[in-house]
Parts: C-alpha cells; sequence; structure tokens
C-alpha cells in the first residue's frame, strides 16, 4: 500500500503522490523461494543417489509429521533400497565367481573329445574283426608292434603282440606279464578276458578295466 503526501511548498494542495511502503510488485517473496528450493532439494535425493537413498526424504516427512501413513511410505522405500542393495550384491557376487582358464577348458574339452572317439574307433576295429578276421589281419587290427594304416583305436590283440607290447600298451606289470605270456604260450590262444583272467591269475577287476582295449584274435 502507499500512502498520499500532499504539496505545501505553494499552499496548494495537489495530486499526492504515492510513495512506496512495501516490497515492489512483483517481487517474489523469499519463503516461497526457499521453500520451493527445500522441495527440489529433498525430490533431488532418489534422483542423485541413484534411487538407493530414496527413503530419506520420507524419513524426514515421518519425523516431522509423524504420522502413520508416512512412516508406512517410508518402510516401504526403504525396504526396496534394501532388495535392491542386496540382491544386486548377491547376484554380483554369483555372475563375478572365478571362471577356469579358458585354455585349460578348451584343452580338457579336446581331449574329452579324443577320448571318446578313440573309443568308437576301437569298437569298429573290435567289431569289424569279429565279422572279418581276415581283414582284420590285413589292416593290422590291435598290433601296434607292427606298422599299419588302420586306426584301431589303440586295440590290443594279446594273442598276437609280445610281451613288451602287452606292458607297454596294457600298463601290465612285469609279473603280470610273465604270467599271461606264460598261459598264452600253454594255452595257444585266450578266448576272453575271463579266461585271461582264470589261466593267467589276474583279478576279474584288473581284467575288467583292460577289457575296452583288448582284442582275442
Amino acid at each position: 500500500m502507499a500512502t498520499p503526501i500532499a504539496d505545501r511548498s505553494n499552499g496548494n494542495a495537489q495530486q499526492p503522490a504515492l510513495v512506496p511502503t512495501g516490497r515492489p510488485l512483483g517481487s517474489p517473496q523469499g519463503g516461497a523461494w526457499s521453500g520451493r528450493l527445500w522441495q527440489l532439494a529433498w525430490a533431488s535425493v532418489p534422483v542423485w543417489s541413484l534411487a538407493l537413498l530414496a527413503f530419506v526424504p520420507f524419513l524426514r516427512l515421518a519425523l516431522v509429521r509423524r504420522r502413520a501413513r508416512d512412516w508406512g511410505v517410508f518402510a516401504g522405500y526403504l525396504a526396496a533400497s534394501m532388495v535392491v542393495m542386496v540382491v544386486g550384491g548377491v547376484h554380483a557376487f554369483v555372475a563375478f565367481r572365478p571362471m577356469p582358464d579358458a585354455n585349460g577348458s578348451l584343452a580338457s574339452e579336446q581331449a574329452l573329445t579324443a577320448a571318446r572317439a578313440r573309443m568308437h574307433r576301437r569298437q569298429q576295429a573290435r567289431e569289424l574283426a569279429q565279422h572279418n578276421p581276415v581283414l582284420a589281419r590285413d589292416l593290422r587290427i590291435g598290433r601296434p608292434d607292427v606298422p599299419h594304416d588302420y586306426d584301431d583305436g589303440g586295440l590290443v590283440d594279446v594273442n598276437q603282440v609280445p610281451g613288451n607290447v602287452l606292458a607297454a600298451c596294457l600298463g601290465l606289470t612285469p609279473g603280470e606279464t610273465a604270467a599271461v605270456v606264460a598261459a598264452r604260450d600253454q594255452l595257444g590262444r585266450f578266448s576272453s578276458p575271463e579266461e585271461l583272467s582264470v589261466y593267467a591269475q589276474l583279478s576279474p577287476d584288473r581284467v575288467e578295466a583292460l577289457r575296452d582295449w583288448m582284442m582275442f584274435s
């Protein structure tokens, strides 16, 4: 509001002039601006904290208002923040567990593939020897002691190879090798792994471990 003042310099009353008694029109109220800044500051907390501190503004409201509803909102935001932190931490812990060496893993996989391939070739070679013994002899199946081009997967013909090959290819001990050679010389030939076990006095478990590598022509 402005108060009119009379001009008495010439004794005549003139049009009163307006003298401002308050803030100029259009000037912002300091309290309103301060409140708006506080509002923006609290609203920014979830933003710059990437939602991890989203519960903080609502904790402030709950402490000031002391209403059950405000405490419930605060609890909800706090629980959500805790879930994000815990789940994120657990997930990261699991995701970044030490990984096996890539080269070692690749080498193991290649070795496993090669071993399976040899087993498959031994099975094929054994079946070929059973159905066509003449062709098997021509291909030198089970004879690592003589040159041959056919890959039989490492089969050992117990009735044909010398003792040193039995030891080298089947891993027999000197005593086992001597017992096998002596029994073979006496019988002429073995007909099966079971017969080898009986006459060479090798334990059934020992023979079973070597079954996949042996053939009896």
